[in-house]
């Protein structure tokens, strides 16, 4: 079971690389391009494409060989460490940046692709490619504000546990290319935008914290997250003053973005998908789960371990969850969600048979570990005691990445060039008596 849940979950990630999503979307016809079966504006000026996020360098890869000679421009921002192909680094200008804490190098690229935006004209195209991990390398602060005021708040956001949406409504109050920023720079060329989304419900304002769409909250929305989460006192006093003198206004009215197109063409259901698939081939009876995993990590773990227990099923069977967790940070250990909803699992299984709970970041990266995540089943907790090390208090001190490359049951893959969220796979299989009768 442990093979066959890893084997579901490396076939997921392998369904949202852009290699394999871009052929279904794209399509060079004469000396036009076709996006979802609708042609591309004709251009008579330039031709640009920006490739953003953790998939950037496929997503760049994917559209110059299916779309061969029509890009005149091309611009990369990826995390620093992000693997290029060698012929983008040769027809691209590579801009890099920090994830998920911004940094001056991000600040320094975004500048320059708002740049490259606001040069554009009517007779000119756009094409963003857009993927996860966008807010962070997007890094450039509205004027008023300095990126350390970010790197502040999004730490604070981060920590604080709270979802994607209440950071990136916050976020697009505060960067400069966020919230349409991008889009609107490059008004009035039209702006056409592929997205690998890694937002569960796939809400474009949060994706990359909406870069070419426009913002649908303001900045007193922003204010009433951070004033939900307790941070307005922690929060640098500038972003205060800068939220507040904004706190008047309306959402943007994306006039702008009239004519714009945008579409999704991938996310955490794709993978969900194909994981199911996958498990079904290998025997399983197989649920995709019709809720997302969402909330606290730790609780989601013993959540998923409890409703195990209540399976009573002839054949293995999988159920196969997709979604993004939080974790709200009381300790001073290391790990990400995805461990600690494992651990949090493993303790509450140690007592069952014949189960395995495997839980994953698509982009190979949980948290500040290098795990993607990891794969558990009931001698997990056992195996960690004979090594001296207490689950429960690793799990009190969010030590999760620590516990499981101690008991050997870390998920690692490196960075997958790609992000759709996460997935988490149970599996079970009858026990022997249970066959026997």
């Amino acid at each position: 079971m442990r093979r066959d849940a890893r084997d579901a979950f490396y076939t997921a990630v392998a369904a949202v690389q852009p290699h394999n999503l871009i052929p279904h979307w794209i399509q060079r016809v004469g000396d036009g391009v076709l996006v979802a079966n609708d042609p591309l504006p004709r251009a008579t000026g330039r031709r640009v494409v920006m490739a953003i996020g953790k998939a950037a360098p496929g997503l760049a890869a994917a559209w110059l060989e299916h779309a061969p000679g029509w890009t005149t421009e091309l611009f990369v921002i990826a995390p620093h460490g992000a693997t290029v192909p060698p012929e983008i680094e040769k027809v691209s200008t590579l801009l890099r940046g920090g994830h998920p804490y911004p940094d001056a190098a991000g600040e320094i690229s975004t500048r320059e692709l708002l740049g490259v935006a606001h040069s554009l004209g009517e007779n000119d195209v756009l094409v963003v490619l857009i993927s996860g991990g966008g807010s962070a390398l997007l890094a450039a602060p509205k004027d008023g504000l300095r990126l350390d005021d970010i790197r502040a708040t999004t730490d604070l956001l981060l920590k604080s546990g709270a979802p994607i949406n209440e950071i990136n409504t916050v976020r697009r109050q505060l960067l400069a290319a966020a919230g349409g920023g991008l889009g609107r720079d490059a008004s009035p060329a039209q702006v056409w935008t592929l997205v690998l989304s890694d937002v569960l419900g796939d809400a474009l304002q949060d994706i990359a914290s909406g870069p070419t769409v426009p913002s649908p909250s303001t900045a007193a929305d922003g204010l009433a997250v951070l004033d939900r989460r307790g941070l307005r006192p922690s929060v640098p006093p500038a972003v205060i003053e800068f939220l507040e003198s904004a706190a008047d206004r309306s959402p943007d009215t994306g006039e702008w973005a009239a004519a714009n197109s945008t579409h999704v063409i991938g996310n955490n259901r794709t993978a969900v998908n194909a994981a199911a698939l996958e498990l079904g081939s290998c025997g399983y009876e197989v649920e995709p789960a019709a809720e997302s995993l969402v909330g606290e990590a730790s609780d989601c773990g013993r959540d998923i371990a409890v409703a195990a227990r209540q399976w009573e099923f002839p054949l293995a069977h999988a159920v196969v969850y997709g979604g993004e967790t939080t974790v709200t940070v009381r300790g001073s250990g290391r790990g990400g969600r995805n461990q600690e909803l494992a651990l949090a699992a493993a303790i509450e299984i140690e007592d069952m048979q014949n189960i395995v709970v495997l839980a994953a970041g698509t982009d190979g990266i949980d948290g500040l570990s290098e795990n993607a995540g990891a794969i558990v089943d009931p001698t997990t907790t056992l195996r960690l005691r004979q090594l001296g090390l207490d689950p429960q208090a690793m799990l009190a001190n969010n030590d999760s990445g620590t516990a499981f490359e101690a008991a050997g049951d870390a998920v690692h893959t490196g960075p997958t060039g790609t992000n759709v969220c996460d997935l988490t796979l149970v599996l079970t299989a009858p026990t022997r008596n249970e066959l026997k009768g």
